[in-house]
């Protein structure tokens, strides 16, 4: 009876070596699957992160050349190096009168083409104006490559 018993506990323990084993060639798949799962989420944040790097500086470096851009030219505007002009329909001259007596330049008054020089302090803040407009235009550029980088397969990213 003692050997029999013997023979049913070796037997007994046997099976239960053969299920450690089992259990643990399991568990280490387990954690092999979620170690390369844990390996492609790193590689895909990381790709991302550099995504969002490049994306970063080449904003950066547009938006510098547009500030510094934005600078020389109201610098010149105001210096009155460069001018602004506009289309004008009808003009008549400051303080002046404009009235039936006045003879008007060619095409004013008329419907034809004509074009005005804007005062260089005028034409500085409408061009500072604009400067702002771009700097909103930019953020919206920023925004888009942000999330491109992120997440490319949102609608209008390639």
């Amino acid at each position: 009876m003692h050997l029999i018993g013997a023979r049913q506990l070796a037997a007994e323990q046997a099976a239960r070596a053969k299920d450690n084993e089992q259990h643990t060639s399991d568990m280490l798949a387990v954690s092999r699957a979620a170690l390369n799962g844990e390996n492609r989420a790193i590689d895909a944040h990381n790709q991302a992160a550099s995504a969002v790097a490049a994306a970063d500086a080449a904003t950066t470096k547009e938006k510098e050349a547009h500030e510094a851009d934005n600078r020389n030219y109201r610098s010149a505007l105001a210096a009155g190096t460069e001018r602004v002009r506009v289309a004008v329909r009808n003009c008549a001259a400051a303080g002046g009168n404009a009235g039936a007596g006045s003879s008007s330049a060619a095409g004013m008054g008329d419907g034809g083409a004509a074009v005005a020089d804007l005062d260089p302090a005028v034409a500085e803040r409408v061009f500072g104006v604009a400067g702002d407009d771009q700097h909103e235009i930019d953020k919206v550029k920023a925004l888009q490559a942000y999330v491109c980088a992120v997440r490319p397969k949102t609608p209008g990213c390639s």
